[in-house]
Order: structure tokens, then sequence, then C-alpha cells
């Protein structure tokens, strides 16, 4: 497997998303992928662009207190594959307590995927996320103004809150989404789901054994990574 990390200083440096190398991924992939990226030298701008794509202060996530690996997920909540990969990254989370899941909103599937977007990523605001997010993922497809609505009130989301924050933080949703869409058209991802793994991308549709295995994989890097360095 190979660092994703080179492919991301490249196009920070290139701005061409044509030189990743990605496995072929549809909008509803059900079979996991294999992870890809191609070897690069080592660029300046690797660690700026991996804090680009790995850290955001507006996108919503789940951090333990104590994490060693995480996860990036590029979802949309009408997209069936996403669906079974909130399933299976339930069960990671509820077995491994050192794994955090950073949510890129990229609602590829039409209006009512942008509205559950904006809102999913408003309830942050009144601590409400894991809870909505769970909720929509959780609701018949295909996603109306009336099924959002039923999803927030069985999360206990305060929907006059929400439409507020909505609005008041809207420069910052919108250009979340934004930032969003960018970082997966750069990566190359056809569809949703896509997942960076420690620092590993992975496009298409992943089960619980498929995120424990790349997660195992992201332990190794890291340790790998840190006794490299430690030997220099």
């Amino acid at each position: 497997m190979k660092s994703v990390l080179a492919a991301l200083a490249l196009v920070a440096a290139t701005g061409s998303a044509s030189m990743i190398a990605m496995t072929n991924g549809e909008t509803e992939n059900s079979a996991p992928n294999q992870p890809t990226s191609p070897s690069t030298p080592e660029d300046p701008s690797v660690e700026e662009t991996r804090r680009a794509f790995l850290e955001d202060t507006v996108a919503p996530m789940v951090k333990p207190a104590s994490y060693d690996v995480t996860i990036v997920e590029y979802t949309d909540y009408q997209c069936p594959f996403c669906r079974a990969a909130h399933d299976a990254l339930l069960k990671l989370t509820a077995e491994d307590k050192k794994v955090r899941i950073i949510y890129r909103d990229w609602p590829i599937f039409g209006q009512p995927s942008e509205r559950a977007a904006r809102l999913a990523i408003a309830s942050q605001w009144q601590g409400k996320h894991a809870a909505f997010h769970d909720a929509l993922m959780k609701s018949p497809r295909p996603l109306t103004e009336q099924s959002i609505k039923a999803a927030a009130q069985k999360a206990g989301v305060d929907w006059s809150k929400l439409e507020a924050d909505l609005k008041s933080r809207s420069a910052e949703v919108e250009a979340l989404l934004a930032r969003n869409d960018e970082q997966a058209m750069q990566l190359g991802l056809n569809g949703t789901p896509g997942f960076i793994i420690g620092e590993t991308l992975y496009a298409g549709g992943m089960d619980l054994a498929g995120l424990k295995e790349a997660v195992a994989d992201a332990r190794k890097a890291n340790s790998s990574a840190k006794t490299a360095k430690a030997g220099k």
C-alpha cells in the first residue's frame, strides 16, 4: 500500500487531479476497492496538504480523547453504499476506541442530499451531529423535507435552532462543502463513498472487515514511520 500523501502534495503543487492514479469506482459501487496512489518524491507541501485533507475545523467528526488513526469519509446521505459503510463504521468505533472519524459531506445525489448535508453540518452546533447523521443514514430513500425533519426529531434536534444556525453560519457551511467537493475531485473520486484511512486512499464501499484491515495497515504504517524517524 502506498501513502496518498505524495499524491496530495502533487495535487497541491500542480493543481492536477489527473496525476493521481485511482481504482475504478462507480457512483454506487458496493465492492470494496484496493487503495492506490502514485509514488512521488517528498515535497515541502506534503504536511500542508495533509492538514488540508485530514484536518478541518468545520467538518463534523467523532473524536475520541485518545486516537491513533483517522478515517476521513466523503459521503452522501442517499448513497446506499454510504449507508452500508455507516453501519460498519458504527461497529468499528464501538469496538475500537482509538479511531477518529471526519465526515466530509459530498452531496452528489441532488437537492435532497444537499439539504440533508447542510442541515447535518449545522446540527453540530447544538451537539447533535452524531445522532442526526445516524438518523439520516437510516431514513427511507429518497429523502424528502418531511423525512429529513423526521430524522431531526428522532435525533432530538431543535429544528428552529438548526435553521437559525444554518442561516447564521451559512458561509462556513458553504465553504466546507466547496472544500469537500474540490478535494473529492482532486482525489479522482467517481462517486461515494470514498475514504482516507490513515494516509491511504480507498475508493468505493467498505465493510467492517475491510475497515479493520485498513485501520490495522494504517497503524503499521504509523509504527514504521516512527521507527524510521527514530533511526535517522
